[in-house]
């Protein structure tokens, strides 16, 4: 009895998460899941720098702790955006509710759908070839959806420059862009998502902006910036070198 009671409050809360948390209902429904592979990173990359660094583990991740922080970021952004993005709308309300109910509710159900048409023409053109461009400015919802879908990809654009030191403006735009891409043309094949061309642009942008971020930050804080681009590696060859100048006589 206490058992089913428990079952059903679970079932309660997740369809209140869907309910009433909006655009936020995916971020708290991954939770666990970032958490859990973040947490497997985690330890998986301290291992493997223990391995290549042995004697010199401690000093090395002591210094790159910063660097080492940011990965691990970008990494749950990444855990995010495949988790979030490449599945339906419904898969992770679904996926719980079978985890904590059995194969009643089977998220792999209806994954797929027929193709859909992507949107190729971007809603503020559109709005003006229809000769109204306020319905764009007067929509709560395009505004709130189009800062979202920027917002989602300027973590990127911020994270790459100190992880790739040859990682410029056009080369971190170009990724964003290319994995926008890929993105939208997945949820052509997804149950409830929609492909279209705005969240293209505004991701696009995003990850431009992260970059702008990035630039800025280096500006103002120089040192700051410059320890979180020292990585593990780097660290251990300005060790090497140190040792290697100091057996010199």
């Amino acid at each position: 009895m206490f058992l089913d009671d428990t079952k059903n409050k679970l079932l309660d809360l997740i369809d209140w998460i869907y309910m009433n948390c909006g655009s936020f209902d995916a971020l708290i429904y991954l939770l666990p899941i970032i958490v859990l592979f973040g947490a497997i990173y985690w330890i998986a990359r301290a291992l493997w720098h223990k391995h290549k660094f042995s004697n010199n583990f401690a000093i090395v991740r002591k210094k790159s702790r910063l660097n080492e922080f940011i990965r691990f970021l970008l990494v749950c952004w990444g855990l995010f955006i495949i988790c979030g993005l490449l599945t339906p709308t419904e898969f992770w309300k679904y996926f719980w509710k079978c985890m904590v109910h059995g194969f009643k509710y089977n998220p792999f159900e209806d994954f797929f759908r027929a193709p859909g048409m992507p949107n190729p023409f971007p809603y503020l053109l559109s709005c003006i070839l229809n000769g109204h461009p306020e319905w764009f400015f007067y929509s709560v919802q395009t505004i709130t959806d189009i800062l979202l879908n920027i917002s989602l990809f300027v973590p990127l654009g911020l994270a790459l420059p100190f992880i790739c030191k040859k990682a410029k403006l056009l080369k971190v735009t170009l990724i964003g862009f290319s994995l926008s891409f890929v993105i939208e043309i997945v949820q052509i094949f997804l149950n409830g998502r929609m492909s279209n061309i705005d969240d293209l642009l505004c991701n696009t942008i995003g990850a431009a902006l992260g970059y702008a971020l990035y630039v800025l930050m280096k500006k103002v804080f120089p040192n700051f910036t410059a320890k979180c681009k020292l990585s593990a590696n780097d660290v251990f060859q300005n060790l090497s070198n140190s040792d290697v100048q100091s057996d010199q006589p």
